[in-house]
């Protein structure tokens, strides 16, 4: 049971940057009476460099790439931005500027929105623009909640 469960854990710690860690030669305080910093100095983030999108730089070019890699993406991003608020405002600002930081590029006929509604999640909306201006919706992401028993 245990194995399973770490098993199934697996995609979420290296979503989040918890997986496999390189040890370090950490020195820990000699003082016994030594207590950790109270958690308003601490951070609430992880650090921007311990968060990565895609293992490696990702140009998506054609509509069946896009389809088939860019929710899993997306994903990712919408999850981030459940526990990292910097990093969720600055992807709802400009979503595809957003990914290219994380090395995700997309053409320009391609574009993202965020939709939100007063008491509902982000929906992330990916549309293709027509040569004429028109837009045509390739896909949405929306984050669901669901608990069980």
């Amino acid at each position: 049971m245990a194995f399973a469960m770490k098993w199934a854990l697996a995609p979420f710690r290296l979503l989040f940057g918890r997986g496999v860690r390189t040890p370090t030669a950490e020195v820990l305080p000699a003082d016994p009476d030594w207590t950790p910093p109270p958690a308003a100095e601490a951070q609430d983030t992880l650090p921007a460099e311990e968060f990565v999108l895609v293992e490696r730089i990702t140009r998506l070019m054609t509509l069946d790439e896009i389809e088939r890699h860019l929710p899993d993406i997306l994903g990712r991003a919408l999850a981030r931005g459940w526990i990292d608020k910097p990093f969720q405002s600055a992807f709802m600002d400009d979503p595809k500027r957003m990914l290219a930081t994380y090395d995700v590029h997309l053409p320009d006929a391609v574009e993202i929105e965020v939709e939100t509604e007063p008491g509902k999640r982000p929906r992330i909306v990916v549309y293709q623009i027509s040569l004429g201006g028109r837009k045509r919706r390739l896909l949405y992401l929306q984050l669901v909640m669901m608990a069980g028993r």
